[in-house]
C-alpha cells in the first residue's frame, strides 16, 4: 500500500500510497495477542522452482538482497538488486522529444530553469534526452552487479492524483489511458535501448488490489482502442484487455524486461498479512489472490511482487511475531506468499520491505521494526518458501532508510554476503 507522493533522494525516487481502500486487520504486537495458536508453517515442496528459473534468467543463483536506497549505502554492501520508483504525471499528449523546450505537464516547464515537471522523464539535466534517469538507473545498477527493478507509479496521477474505485473508474477515460501507455511503452523502449541486461518492470502497485475490489475484471471497462497502439489491437475495452496489453507492450519493445505484477494482501477482503485470527482461510485467500491475478493475465507476466508492511511497525504498529509463535507473523506471510506464486507459477519477489530496526528511538526516520532483522536471520527460509529475493525500501517521509539507522542496515548485509546469500529455492 503506498502513501501518495513522491520522494525525490540521491540516487532514487519513492512513492508510496495512503491506506484508503485497505483493510485493517487492527494493530498487532511483537508479541501477538494472547491466546492464539502457533500460525501455519510453510511447506517448502521439493522439485522444480520457478525462483530458480527466473534467477537462472539474471544471471543469479542466490537470494536476492538490495533495495531503494542512496547512492552512498548502495555502494557500501555488495547488493544484487536495486529498486527506484518512477512516479507522477505524463507529459500531454504523451513524451518529450526534449527537456529544454517545448515539454510541459500540467502547464509546467519541464526545462531545468523553470518550476520542474512531475514527468520521470526530465528528472535529469534537461539538455539531455529525456528518459536518461531511467537508463543511466539501469546502466549503473548493473554495473554494480545489481539488478535493476524499477516500480512504475504513475496512473495514480494520470487519473488525477484520486484513489480507490474512483481511481479505476477513471480508466474509462481514453485521452487518459492514450497517454499513459504511450508512457509506458516510452520507459520500455528506454530500458531496452540501455541495455541487454534484465530489468524487473513492477507495474503499478495498489492498483490490481482496487481493480480486485472492483469484481469482475471482465466488467471493468478501459478505453484500450483510445490508445490506438496496435500492440492491443484485438484486446477487449476491459481491465483484462489494459493488463493484457501492458505485459505485450513491455516484451514487445523490452525483451530484456521482466514483468512482475503485485498482488496485493487486502485485495481480496481481510489483509492476509495482519490477520490475527487463526481460523482465517490463509491459503484459500491466497488462492482467491492468485485466481483474480490469472484472471486479468498477471500469470503472463515473470514475477508477482509482493510487501510485507508500507510502513515501519514503529510507525503504524503493525508488528509481525518474529518467533512466530502467534499472529501476524512471519511464517503466515510466506505460506500464503508462497501459494499465491505457486498458483500463478512464477516465483514472489518481497518489496518495500522496512529497514527499521528494534535499536531505534521510534521517531521520524529512525522508527523501529523486526523486518530486516528477520529477513537476514531467516533468509534459508524466504529461499526455501521459493523467494527470488528482498527489495528493501523507505516507503514515505519520516520512515527509516539506510542513512538513518546509524549503520545498521549495511553492517546486516555487508555481514550477509560475506557469510553467503542462501541458493534460490533453498536447500
Amino acid at each position: 500500500m503506498m502513501w501518495r507522493g513522491a520522494i525525490l533522494s540521491i540516487g532514487f525516487v519513492a512513492a508510496c500510497g495512503g491506506s484508503a481502500g485497505k483493510q485493517d486487520g487492527g494493530p498487532g504486537a511483537i508479541d501477538g495477542p494472547p491466546g492464539i495458536d502457533a500460525p501455519p508453517r510453510f511447506d517448502a515442496t521439493p522439485g522444480s522452482c520457478a525462483a530458480g528459473t527466473v534467477g537462472n534468467r539474471l544471471g543469479k543463483h542466490a537470494l536476492l538482497v538490495g533495495g531503494g536506497m542512496d547512492d552512498t549505502s548502495f555502494a557500501a554492501a555488495p547488493f544484487t538488486i536495486r529498486n527506484i520508483y518512477l512516479a507522477g504525471d505524463t507529459p500531454d499528449p504523451g513524451p518529450c522529444n526534449r527537456c529544454d523546450t517545448g515539454c510541459t505537464v500540467d502547464g509546467a516547464s519541464c526545462a531545468n530553469g523553470g518550476p520542474g515537471c512531475n514527468w520521470w522523464g526530465c528528472w535529469q539535466y534537461d539538455q539531455d534526452p529525456p528518459g536518461r534517469y531511467a537508463a543511466n538507473f539501469v546502466t549503473g545498477a548493473w554495473a554494480a552487479g545489481a539488478v535493476p527493478m524499477i516500480t512504475y507509479y504513475v496512473w495514480f496521477s494520470v487519473a488525477g492524483q484520486i484513489e480507490s474505485m474512483p481511481e479505476i473508474d477513471r480508466l474509462a477515460e481514453g485521452a487518459r489511458v492514450k497517454r499513459y501507455l504511450a508512457d509506458w511503452k516510452f520507459l520500455c523502449q528506454t530500458v531496452a535501448a540501455a541495455s541487454t541486461q534484465p530489468v524487473i518492470l513492477h507495474v503499478e502497485p495498489d492498483l490490481w488490489g482496487y481493480a480486485e475490489q472492483a469484481g469482475d475484471p471482465t466488467a471493468v471497462p478501459v478505453a484500450l482502442s483510445a490508445a490506438g497502439l496496435s500492440e492491443c489491437a484485438g484486446e477487449p475495452d476491459s481491465l483484462v484487455g489494459f493488463a493484457h496489453c501492458l505485459v505485450t507492450i513491455a516484451h514487445t519493445h523490452a525483451p530484456n524486461a521482466l514483468v512482475g505484477f503485485h498482488a496485493s494482501a487486502w485485495g481480496a477482503g481481510a489483509d492476509a498479512l495482519i490477520n490475527t485470527d487463526p481460523s482465517f482461510d490463509l491459503m484459500g485467500h491466497a488462492d482467491t489472490t492468485a485466481a483474480y491475478l490469472t484472471s486479468i493475465g498477471a500469470d503472463q507476466g515473470d514475477v508477482i511482487v509482493v510487501e510485507m508492511s508500507d510502513r515501519d511497525a514503529g510507525f503504524n504498529m503493525r508488528w509481525w511475531d518474529k518467533t512466530n509463535a502467534t499472529l501476524p507473523s512471519f511464517t503466515q506471510a510466506l505460506a500464503w506468499s508462497k501459494r499465491v506464486a505457486q498458483d500463478l507459477k512464477i516465483p514472489q519477489l518481497w518489496w518495500q520491505v522496512p529497514y527499521g530496526h528494534e535499536g531505534l528511538p521510534d521517531m521520524c526516520d529512525q522508527y523501529q521494526d523486526n523486518r530486516a532483522a528477520y529477513v537476514f536471520d531467516h533468509a534459508d527460509e524466504l529461499a526455501a518458501s521459493g523467494s527470488l529475493g528482498v527489495s528493501f525500501g523507505a516507503s514515505a517521509g519520516c520512515m527509516t532508510t539506510p542513512a538513518t539507522d546509524n549503520g545498521y542496515f549495511v553492517g546486516r548485509a555487508t555481514g550477509f554476503f560475506t557469510a553467503g546469500a542462501p541458493a534460490l529455492c533453498g536447500p
